[in-house]
């Protein structure tokens, strides 16, 4: 009887494990699904298309992804008003003067005129990191500093 009451135990806990797995899992495919979509505004049309194309054939054959997890990112996307902020939205909201992320994101909401919920807020953070990343390793803006003392400006043109 005592093994029982162990083995039970165990298979609680364990139960309880691959749960909180299954919402790491959820929320990663959520944030990576952000991410992916980021990108794809960020990219060229003739680009983004393979993009997508490759991430549904990915998700179309991993089938890793519980119902759970596509529901929660079907039902996030569905709630978010959030307006597309593509590849010519970011370089109009720097400025001559070095500006911290901060600011430039301050800028952005002013700019969409939108009052944006928690996780509108996050949305649009993780679209401005990708777009002042990209941008910044290709060379179209200036980056100068380190983490999250790094400040953006716009390009300047020596003539």
């Amino acid at each position: 009887m005592v093994n029982i009451g162990s083995a039970a135990q165990a298979v609680k806990l364990e139960l309880m494990h691959a749960r909180q797995g299954m919402e790491y899992y959820a929320k990663l495919v959520e944030n990576l699904e952000g991410v992916l979509e980021t990108l794809t505004t960020i990219d060229s049309p003739s680009t983004s298309g393979q993009t997508k194309s490759r991430a549904t054939k990915t998700a179309k054959t991993s089938g890793r992804t519980t119902n759970k997890a596509k529901a929660s990112t079907t039902k996030s996307t569905r709630q978010s008003k959030l307006p597309t902020t593509g590849r010519d939205f970011w370089p109009t909201l720097l400025t001559d003067t070095p500006q911290p992320a901060s600011e430039i994101f301050k800028a952005a909401v002013t700019a969409l005129g939108i009052k944006p919920s928690a996780e509108d807020r996050k949305k649009l953070t993780q679209r401005m990191s990708n777009a002042l990343s990209v941008m910044s390793k290709n060379g179209e803006i200036n980056a100068e500093g380190k983490h999250r003392e790094r400040l953006y400006s716009k390009k300047t043109v020596v003539h």
